[in-house]
C-alpha cells in the first residue's frame, strides 16, 4: 500500500466520520411544481422511510398541497412549510397566506426572501425583516435567504450586499429570538442554472456569514444560527460541499423533487 493510497483511507475515515455525527437540516424546495397525483406518490415513498436519528429533513411544497403533507406526515419524522407568507394575522391580502393558515396546516418553517420574490416580486429587506419578525412571534422558523448575483460576485463587493441583507432583514428580531432563526446563502448565479459555487467559494463565504453573525450578535447566539447552502444542489456535489467549514445543511431545488434522489441526498449526509 503506498501512500497515496494510505491517504484516501484516512480521508475517506474522516469523512464518513463527519457525516455520521454532524447535524444537517436537508431541506426540499419545491417551488410551484407538482400536482396533486405527483405529491401523493411522492409521500407514500418517503413517509415511511427511515432518514435516521440526525439530520432535519423538510419539505416547502406549494401552498394548496398542505392538506396532503398533514394527513400522510402525521407520523414522519418529516417536517415541512411554506414558500411565502404575508406579515399580518389576516385581512384584505388577496392572493396571500398567514402564518395563522399555515399553522392550520401543521407547517412549522417558512421561506422568506428567497432571490425570486426579492427579484420577480420586488420584495426588499425593509418588508422581508417584517415576514422574518412575524415568524419568530409565532413558531414558525424562518429560513431567511441571502444571495449575490454573477454582477456583484464578478465586481467583489457581493460581501457588502450580504452585510446589508443580513443587517435589514434581521433588524426586526433579538436576543434569543435570532436562534430561531435558520439563514440560507443561495449564489442567484447558482440557483437552476446547473452551475455549483465550489466547495472553496461556499466556504469562504459561509465562513464571512458566520464570523459577520458573531461580531454582530455575540459568540453563543452567531453559532447558534444555521447556515444552509442553495444552489444546484445534487447527489453528486452535496457530499463534497457538506465538508465545506460552515455549511449546516442544505436548500434544494430540484433534486428535492424526486422522492429516491431527496432520500439518497439524506443518505449521503448520514454517512451511508
Amino acid at each position: 500500500m503506498d501512500v497515496k493510497e494510505i491517504k484516501e483511507i484516512i480521508r475517506k475515515e474522516l469523512v464518513d466520520g463527519i457525516m455520521k455525527s454532524q447535524d444537517f437540516y436537508v431541506v426540499g424546495n419545491w417551488k410551484m411544481y407538482k400536482n396533486k397525483h405527483e405529491v401523493s406518490a411522492f409521500l407514500d415513498k418517503v413517509a415511511d422511510h427511515d432518514f435516521g436519528p440526525k439530520n432535519h429533513i423538510v419539505i416547502i411544497p406549494p401552498f394548496p398541497y398542505l392538506y396532503l403533507f398533514e394527513a400522510k406526515l402525521r407520523y414522519s419524522k418529516i417536517e415541512y412549510g411554506v414558500q411565502n407568507l404575508f406579515p399580518k394575522e389576516e385581512g384584505a391580502y388577496t392572493g396571500e397566506v398567514s402564518y395563522r393558515q399555515a399553522l392550520d396546516f401543521g407547517a412549522r418553517y417558512a421561506i422568506i426572501g428567497h432571490s425570486e420574490r426579492r427579484n420577480l416580486f420586488l420584495e426588499d429587506d425593509i418588508f422581508l425583516s417584517k415576514k422574518v419578525r412575524i415568524c419568530v412571534q409565532n413558531n414558525i422558523r424562518p429560513i431567511f435567504c441571502i444571495g449575490e448575483d454573477l454582477e456583484k460576485r464578478q465586481g467583489n463587493d457581493y460581501k457588502d450586499h450580504l452585510t446589508r441583507q443580513l443587517k435589514e432583514g434581521l433588524s426586526r428580531v433579538s436576543g434569543n429570538e435570532l436562534q430561531k432563526i435558520i439563514i440560507a446563502y443561495e449564489p442567484i448565479w447558482a440557483i437552476g442554472t446547473g452551475v455549483n459555487a465550489t466547495p472553496e467559494q461556499v466556504e469562504e463565504t459561509h465562513v464571512f456569514i458566520r464570523s459577520y453573525l458573531i461580531s454582530e450578535y455575540g459568540e453563543e447566539i452567531g453559532r447558534s444560527i444555521p447556515l444552509l447552502y442553495g444552489g444546484s444542489v445534487k447527489t453528486s456535489n452535496v457530499r463534497d460541499l457538506a465538508l465545506a467549514d460552515g455549511v449546516s445543511g442544505f436548500l434544494i431545488g430540484g433534486a428535492s423533487l424526486d422522492a429516491e434522489s431527496f432520500i439518497q441526498i439524506n443518505s449521503i449526509l448520514n454517512g451511508r
